[in-house]
């Protein structure tokens, strides 16, 4: 969310996504092998430390694997957890959009005849305090989600007009007994949605972490499913484990987080300057295990500063062994060969083969927001907007051809999503004088910008809904500050804007502060009915891969902070949920290409700067890090 622009989600995303994908340093990089790739391709050396550049004011603040629709993210989830914490089930190893049943923590799921029983196998791992990796440890999170659905950043709640309910309300009952797990379901489901989209989720939580308080035994994990013993005593836990895993100083020390089940642990944290270590696990049970002593994750407020220490070369004082190159400092895209004209080849780095992530990028705009909501609400104006975002404009002159545009609800790359023959055809557009046309054929006067609304009403060709006459057409863009690329991209889509009559506000943020700002608008949480739009990044599908939409634009979805709700195409998930002809999804696709649930922007490819002695694994398309797979030379 998976923040897709340093998402995993898209989180706020996705989280997913994107933005900051285009800096994250190696979550776009492959490693020694890639076409034209000059990487190392020798036996591997045993040891090393790798220092790896994080993208500007952006670092993870989330260790707990259950996270909050606030926390979930590439950066939190497939940077940083999944080191420690492996999920149930694990994808995208070798830029494949595939699960890989060897890193997996369960074997593969089988299903009873009538499709409503499905069993999983856990592997005997070991917890690094000696704790057996079992069923058990499966149901505490489950039972986890059940009771503290609220708080669940992949939460998407039930639709009964439709029929609709998701995980966990899906589930009739839970079970562990020793290495099985076993789900009884309400009714039969698409099994491959299930498995992709539902026990995805999963990261299993050792029973270490069964605490209310310090030393205080608790009894979530051990509570049958769904009971009011679950509900009362998970509340106790969660309310307990959600105030330790705020406590970034205590990251490293803490006796909770220490206990791992992954290739790695942590070995020092800063939560102020979001600097962090990590070293292996040396009680980790599962494949692939690391070759590096240790790998240290360095924080930068700015690419300009970053690409300073590149500069100075891959020996230097502050060397940086996998890094990020700013746009405006890239050669120009070149797919047989990335690494060609490499300004930093003397400095003894190459650029890797990029990944394609599984992303769409887009930013973010508020539909429950009092004073602009009104305006997200007609279909002719977010087309509107989308009209003046020049795809691949930006593309070709901002991000040297290291791109390619969002054209919908799926990703177009890489290979391996169920596309509909439309969404195949779908090209993005740039149009500002028929963006213009849609304005003041609804009863806007775009002789000026922003464009003012003189026919208020609900009529085919007044302002629609909820706007007044004299309302602008104007809304404030948060984007993500420390990248001067980002900055003329800014400005850009600002001025294109306006020749439509558009006026948008840009504002520069950290990236995390983006990323706090984006909340859903309820009572408990009014900030959310403030914000207008936000370039959070977008979302990388992921812990949800199966791109059927029910946790991104499913009505009341936990991602889905910015209020979007289409009764008809919540209908259209439902079906791609229960039922298994692939026809489904491509009506859900090609639906979704018609309403503009947000403002698409161009996909960019992460361009990393390896030193030459280091060889990565390679890729991930949902913007991971394995570290594990990284090695030296001779």
């Amino acid at each position: 969310m998976t923040k897709s622009a340093g998402a995993r989600r898209f989180a706020q995303v996705v989280a997913l996504v994107t933005v900051v994908a285009t800096a994250a340093a190696c979550s776009g990089g492959g490693g020694g092998g890639g076409s034209g790739n000059p990487g190392p391709a020798g036996a591997a050396v045993q040891g090393g430390v790798v220092r790896v550049a994080e993208a500007p004011s952006t670092f993870p603040d989330a260790i707990w694997p259950f996270d909050s629709p606030a926390q979930v993210s590439t950066v939190n989830t497939s940077q940083f957890q999944e080191l420690f914490y492996r999920p149930l089930y694990y994808w995208g190893l070798n830029d494949k959009v595939t699960l890989d049943p060897e890193v997996s923590l369960g074997e593969a799921p089988t299903w009873s005849a009538d499709g409503t029983t499905v069993t999983v196998q856990v592997k005997p791992w070991k917890w690094s305090n000696g704790e057996d990796v079992n069923a058990q440890d499966v149901l505490f999170w489950i039972n986890m989600a059940k009771a503290e659905s609220s708080n669940s950043g992949y939460y998407t709640p039930p639709n009964p007009a439709i029929g609709a309910k998701y995980f966990p309300d899906n589930v009739a009952s839970a079970t562990a007994s020793g290495q099985t797990l076993t789900l009884t379901l309400n009714t039969p489901v698409n099994q491959t949605w299930f498995t992709d989209d539902e026990l995805s989720q999963i990261t299993p939580m050792p029973l270490a972490w069964d605490l209310t308080g310090q030393g205080q035994k608790g009894s979530c994990a051990s509570d049958a499913f769904g009971s009011d013993a679950a509900a009362k005593d998970c509340a106790a836990d969660y309310a307990y484990l959600s105030a330790q895993s705020t406590k970034g100083g205590d990251f490293a020390g803490s006796p909770l987080w220490s206990v791992v089940d992954g290739p790695w642990k942590l070995k020092n944290y800063n939560g102020t300057s979001g600097a962090y270590g990590i070293v292996p696990n040396t009680a980790y049970s599962g494949p692939q295990k690391p070759h590096l002593d240790e790998v240290d994750f360095v924080p930068y407020t700015s690419a300009t500063t970053e690409y300073a220490d590149l500069k100075a070369g891959s020996g230097g004082a502050n060397a940086i062994d996998v890094g990020y190159l700013p746009a405006e400092n890239s050669p120009t895209f070149n797919a047989k060969n990335p690494d060609a004209g490499n300004p930093l080849s003397s400095a003894g780095y190459y650029i890797p083969a990029p990944t394609y992530l599984d992303e769409i990028s887009y930013y973010q705009i508020n539909f429950a927001n009092p004073a602009v909501g009104p305006l997200f609400k007609q279909p002719y104006f977010t087309k509107a907007v989308q009209d003046t975002v020049d795809q691949q404009g930006i593309i070709n002159g901002i991000w040297k051809g290291w791109g390619y545009p969002s054209t919908g609800a799926v990703p177009s790359l890489p290979a391996g999503n169920p596309l509909s023959p439309k969404s195949q055809s779908e090209r993005a557009t740039y149009d500002p004088a028929a963006a213009k046309q849609l304005l003041s054929s609804h009863g806007w006067n775009t002789d000026s910008v922003p464009a003012t609304c003189t026919d208020p009403g609900t009529g085919p060709n007044q302002c629609g809904a909820g706007i007044a006459a004299g309302t602008k057409a104007a809304f404030t863009l948060d984007y993500p500050s420390g990248q001067a690329a980002l900055d003329t991209m800014a400005a850009d889509m600002r001025s294109d804007a306006a020749k439509a009559g558009i006026g948008i506000t840009m504002v520069s943020q950290t990236q995390n502060t983006i990323g706090n700002e984006g909340v859903a608008c309820s009572d408990a949480q009014p900030a959310g009915c403030q914000w207008q739009g936000l370039l959070y990044g977008g979302w990388v599908y992921a812990p949800d891969y199966y791109p059927t939409g029910d946790a991104l634009f499913a009505t009341g979805a936990g991602p889905n902070v910015w209020s979007f709700s289409d009764p008809k195409l919540d209908q259209l998930i439902v079906k791609t949920t229960t039922g298994s002809d692939v026809n489904d999804l491509y009506a859900y696709e090609d639906y979704i290409a018609g309403v503009q649930p947000v403002i698409y922007t161009p996909n960019t490819l992460a361009i990393s700067e390896v030193t030459k002695k280091l060889h990565l694994d390679a890729g991930d398309p949902f913007q991971g890090y394995e570290p594990e797979y990284w090695y030296y030379t001779k």
